[in-house]
């Protein structure tokens, strides 16, 4: 009776503990400060905010929002649960630039950043306007696409928008 006593008060007392830590773990995985950034959303376990993005007839919900207490900075994290390999896949690049743009009409403020969490590092991503632009122009394309089970126009993405121009240091995988 006693060990199931005890066995009881210790599952209580590691989830709390897990539970106080968990915030910090997100802070850990996007490489932020918790003593200069805010934890606004996260859907990267439980007890934490959650905030849907939208805008453009789109919408989503980042892994992890940040806000910046001092600078106002608003920062998107996605957590990949691969390794980077010095490679950014196009589909995640194109994923951030879309909650980025979501974020700067939700928030009003242009002072956004994106980064990709990685097992083996983090990748910072400047929103690109003109990208944004186009994927939102994607939109009634994907539609057509989704109704008809047939893609529109059969060319990836990154041979109709041009992805390198804020973003030169990022190096691209081939898919």
């Amino acid at each position: 009776m006693y060990f199931l006593i005890g066995l009881i008060l210790t599952g209580v007392a590691l989830y709390l503990l897990l539970k106080g830590r968990a915030p910090g773990q997100i802070f850990s995985l996007f490489n932020l400060s918790e003593g200069k950034y805010e934890l606004v959303s996260s859907d990267l376990g439980k007890g934490h905010p959650r905030r849907r993005l939208g805008g453009f007839g789109l919408g989503g919900e980042p892994d992890a929002i940040f806000k910046g207490k001092r600078t106002g900075q608003i920062v998107v994290g996605e957590y990949k649960n691969r390794k980077h390999k010095g490679l950014v896949r196009r589909r995640e690049f194109f994923q951030v630039q879309l909650y980025l743009g979501l974020i700067r009409e939700s928030f009003g403020t242009q002072n956004v950043v994106g980064i990709l969490a990685f097992n083996d590092g983090l990748v910072q991503i400047a929103y690109d306007h003109e990208v944004f632009l186009a994927l939102v122009g994607l939109r009634g394309e994907v539609l057509t696409s989704l109704q008809k089970k047939k893609a529109q126009d059969k060319r990836p993405l990154h041979r109709r928008i041009n992805i390198a121009s804020r973003n030169q240091r990022i190096r691209f995988d081939g898919r």
